[in-house]
């Protein structure tokens, strides 16, 4: 691995990409940014999150090893020196808050550093390594994106509250999903996730009560943000509870990864859907944002992607889901 290319991996690109999402989104629903002060919030939001991602690895660089997961990052082989890795943050976060700060509104960039300090103080040190719940109240960092996209262009409102709350409640159905497949990882190196301190039959409940939690929330903003967010939200709501409900009832590393890999549609879905309605309310454009959140989940499931060598579970029985539909519709009709 290059000197560059190990630098990068410390940032974490896919989950800063998604908190990137978010904070954009977010500032696109409360109206528009004007686009060289989009392009700073997209930079500076992708320097925090890298920033902190790369605290978090200079921090987990003893524990990192343990892990298969974890072993080819940059600080666990070696390729990056403990000091460079925490200049690396250092200058992200500074350079992040510079830009921040000359085009957008301190309330934004104060949310931004709440973020990082949610993400690094309170779960990378305090929660991680202590206590199951380290993922639950660690879940505040991937809010405060949404609450800095938002109020980069307006005051906060209930909308923004809403969906940061989303992300809180959706994050320990997606976080747990990922540890049940990697429960040895965590175990090896002592970090009491659920999946290595409760039995199954709790975790399987606990990723259920977090799912439900997730839908509820999402669906908390229907009657406010108009047609397009429904069309988006309705469809991706019932795709994740049927990518959910297997795991819940029956459990196993396939469906786990399923719904794992269904959580990221999810949220990526709505929270696009979201954007949308800030721009249009036409009706073809709700069909057409139905149709497309569909078309991810299905292709997330027809893909079957992997986590440590085990593929997702395929994706529900159509044919079966059909006719137990017009079985029960049957019984009902014959009861009238």
């Amino acid at each position: 691995m290059t000197a560059p290319a190990a630098l990068l991996s410390l940032i974490k690109p896919r989950i800063a990409g998604l908190l990137c999402l978010t904070g954009v989104t977010a500032s696109v629903a409360a109206g528009g940014l004007p686009l060289l002060d989009l392009l700073a919030f997209a930079v500076a939001g992708v320097g925090m999150a890298g920033g902190a991602a790369a605290l978090n690895c200079y921090y987990d660089r003893d524990i990192d090893p343990k892990m298969d997961r974890t072993a080819d990052r940059p600080l666990a082989t070696g390729a990056v020196a403990p000091r460079a890795a925490l200049s690396f943050a250092a200058a992200l976060l500074l350079g992040a808050t510079l830009l921040a700060l000359w085009r957008l509104p301190p309330v934004a960039v104060a949310y931004m550093w709440l973020g990082v300090l949610s993400y690094v103080g309170l779960y990378t040190v305090l929660l991680k390594r202590r206590h199951w719940l380290g993922v639950v109240l660690g879940g505040s960092a991937g809010s405060f994106p949404v609450l800095a996209g938002w109020t980069a262009v307006r005051p906060l409102a209930l909308p923004a509250v809403v969906m940061a709350a989303l992300v809180f409640v959706w994050t320990p159905a997606h976080a747990w999903a990922l540890a049940v497949v990697y429960r040895e990882d965590f175990a090896a190196a002592e970090i009491p996730t659920l999946p290595v301190v409760a039995a199954p039959s709790r975790v399987r409940r606990g990723v259920w009560v977090s799912a439900l939690a997730t839908v509820g929330t999402a669906g908390l903003l229907v009657p406010f943000a108009g047609p397009v967010y429904a069309g988006a939200v309705l469809p991706a709501a019932a795709l994740f509870g049927l990518a959910y409900r297997p795991f819940a009832r029956r459990g196993g590393d396939a469906r786990a990864v399923r719904a794992f890999f269904s959580s990221n549609v999810f949220l990526a879905a709505v929270f696009l859907g979201w954007a949308v309605s800030g721009i249009t309310d036409a009706p073809v454009v709700a069909v057409a944002v139905a149709l497309g959140t569909v078309g991810l989940f299905v292709g997330i499931w027809s893909r079957r992607p992997a986590l440590d060598g085990v593929r997702a579970a395929p994706g529900p029985d159509w044919a079966g889901l059909a006719t137990r539909a017009r079985d029960r519709l049957t019984v009902e009709l014959g009861g009238l």
